[in-house]
């Protein structure tokens, strides 16, 4: 295979991680700039054409991966799948545009302004040379991660300067749109080293019914995620949605930076089920689940007891209203890296894409239920509730799925390991947050969360986790002794 399984996901994580702190540092700025009624008027117009952008994609971001990870050994055979991906991903990008502006200004269902609504389409015209699925089926995360920083930093800066006032809600919506396309573009100009595009002697049939497959699991899973901020503005206020929308950012930039480091399995997935060789699948996915849960406990712990000065730090007084928002969301730190990474990988690389998709529209018809009955009393809670019981249901589901292929398990020791440190860490955080009460908030924030990492890492190499272990024996071969 080549590349290093270990290697790519360091910077597949590193990429997630940037996708961290990036929004960390613009949700700061941008909180105290437009306030959370801007916020949520932008989100409004965001959350409408990320509805067609998944349209105009199809499933072609997850089959494109897998189809590539399988044809890249013969190059005709992988320029041709290419070609026959992006003839399908130019005509389904051309037809959701025209859906979108005859959706947003003749029905009139978004209440954003006009000038948002056309912005926002950029992303889905741009949708067309959206060819991510390439550089992930060659296993091209370094470029990924690259090519991410210097579109992050650039954004960062135009952010500083054209964001200043509340009124320049225009300026925030086209830099966000720059962060995508900005990818897409250096992307299609970097193509040329992996495949050629051609029209000739293709067959798009063939890729009909996989690439729809995939379409109704990823349309549904993103429909529970994005119907939480559709159904708050239908239901609540732009206010009730600003609160929610930066939950969000804070609890989802750490679960898919926990997701990223399973992503990397599935063009690695693809190769080993096509060669049947399931004790290495079953040796990678235990591997990976025990690093995520590794991870991905202590997140959640720790934002669940410093989230109040979170909030404070971050977005100001105004968003005090965020924290019990921020606290229950929490939980999806744990759950999305499941649903959304080694589970879901088993899942599509084996060809049970039914499977998978049975396992999102459950969730997805509970996010709607529970949505519907809880955002008229709890508002942005009552959707942080709904989404955490969504997420749950899915990852229960596909664990059960995945038992019929492959059964992954997680050694006894290293649950023990992580909760343990988890549990110490816990008590460490509480003990630092009355000892430095009285202090600035920032910087009792970062004290805390330093201490809290020490703490909890030096329980886990105490306990011997199996990933410590491993981490020991790296650094004695690298250094020698």
């Amino acid at each position: 295979m080549g590349k290093s399984v270990s290697r790519n996901s360091a910077f597949s994580m590193i990429n997630k991680g940037l996708s961290v702190v990036f929004p960390l540092v613009t949700v700061s700025y941008i909180s105290r700039v437009l306030g959370a009624a801007g916020i949520g008027e932008v989100s409004s117009a965001q959350n409408l054409a990320t509805y067609f952008s998944m349209a105009a994609a199809l499933g072609i971001p997850s089959y494109g991966v897998r189809a590539i990870a399988q044809s890249k050994r013969d190059v005709n055979s992988c320029n041709k799948t290419f070609s026959e991906l992006f003839t399908i991903n130019l005509i389904s990008s051309i037809i959701a545009t025209v859906v979108y502006l005859i959706t947003a200004f003749c029905f009139k269902i978004n209440n954003s302004n006009t000038t948002l609504t056309l912005i926002f389409s950029s992303i889905i015209v741009f949708n067309i040379i959206n060819i991510e699925w390439v550089y992930q089926g060659y296993e091209e995360y370094e470029y990924i991660m690259i090519r991410s920083f210097v579109i992050k930093i650039v954004s960062l800066l135009l952010l500083f300067i054209f964001v200043r006032k509340k009124s320049d809600l225009v300026a925030y919506a086209f830099i966000i749109c720059f962060g995508s396309i900005g990818n897409y573009v250096l992307n299609f100009i970097n193509l040329k080293r992996y495949v050629k595009l051609s029209f000739c002697n293709i067959s798009l049939k063939k890729h009909i019914r996989p690439i729809m497959t995939f379409f109704v699991s990823v349309i549904a899973i993103e429909i529970y995620s994005l119907l939480d901020v559709s159904m708050l503005t239908v239901m609540s206020n732009a206010t009730c949605v600003g609160y929610y929308s930066n939950s969000t950012k804070i609890i989802k930039a750490a679960a898919n930076t926990l997701t990223g480091i399973s992503a990397v399995l599935m063009p690695r997935f693809s190769y080993l089920f096509s060669e049947d060789n399931k004790n290495e699948i079953k040796k990678l996915s235990r591997q990976f689940l025990n690093v995520t849960f590794l991870i991905s406990v202590p997140c959640c712990c720790g934002i669940i007891l410093v989230a109040d000065q979170i909030v404070e730090v971050l977005f100001g007084v105004e968003f005090l209203p965020a924290i019990s928002t921020i606290r229950i969301l929490s939980i999806l730190i744990v759950l999305m890296p499941l649903s959304g990474g080694v589970f879901c990988q088993l899942l599509l690389t084996a060809g049970k894409e039914r499977s998978y998709l049975a396992c999102v529209l459950i969730g997805t018809v509970v996010n709607a239920v529970l949505n519907y009955l809880l955002i008229p009393t709890f508002t942005q809670n009552g959707a942080a509730i709904a989404s955490i019981i969504a997420e749950f249901t899915v990852s229960i589901s596909m664990i059960v799925a995945t038992r019929k292929t492959i059964k992954v398990s997680m050694c006894c020791r290293d649950v023990f390991s992580i909760l343990t440190s988890a549990f110490f860490m816990s008590l460490t955080l509480v003990l630092c947050h009355k000892l430095f009460l009285g202090q600035a908030v920032w910087m009792r924030l970062i004290v805390e969360i330093v201490i809290a990492v020490l703490v909890y890492f030096l329980c886990v190499f105490m306990l011997k986790n199996s990933a410590s272990i491993k981490i020991i024996r790296m650094i004695k071969n690298k250094t020698g002794f």
